[in-house]
């Protein structure tokens, strides 16, 4: 509860641009991260510890807990998502002749991705840039079958920041 809050918001929305909000994420999404660090399949110097503290049980409440701020993570849709002709083509149609699928044939609710995947709509920028490149770079690594390790090393350093743009809309 507070511990969570601290970083992440009473009710998921992040106030710091490094931290992401878990608005508007499934149960599912935030308990597999939540669960990869406390294995250490993925690590985070705060997150990884906070993560070993809490049992199997108390994950899927703060999951549950996170996954049903709805009303919170339905305030963003007054955002403007726009961006340059050619992200908002691979955000939404992807590059065939690059092998990159569409962003949104797997990162959002109900499409038929992984139903561990979150969403990125209204994601902070920072974050999102941040876990791009350590995507590409090979140091995250608890993508299902390394996913977005090959996708993320596809796309350029320009394009990767202007998705986490396009992703968190302004206001």
């Amino acid at each position: 509860g507070e511990v969570c809050a601290t970083c992440h918001g009473d009710k998921g929305l992040s106030v710091t641009s490094t931290i992401p909000s878990l608005a508007g994420q499934t149960s599912y999404a935030i308990y597999k991260q939540l669960h990869d660090y406390r294995t250490g399949a993925r690590v985070n110097d705060e997150m990884t510890g906070v993560a070993q503290q809490l049992a199997v049980e108390d994950l899927a409440s703060i999951a549950a807990y996170y996954a049903a701020s709805w009303k919170e993570y339905a305030a963003l849709g007054e955002r403007d998502f726009s961006g340059d002709i050619e992200i908002v083509r691979i955000a939404w149609q992807g590059d065939t002749k690059r092998r990159i699928p569409a962003c949104m044939s797997c990162h959002t609710n109900g499409v038929g991705g992984p139903i561990e995947t979150p969403t990125l709509t209204g994601q902070n920028r920072e974050y999102m840039a941040a876990q791009l490149n350590a995507y590409a770079a090979g140091s995250r690594k608890n993508d299902v079958y390394g996913r977005m390790r090959e996708i993320a090393r596809r796309l350029t350093p320009e394009e990767r920041e202007q998705l986490a743009r396009y992703f968190q809309g302004t206001m």
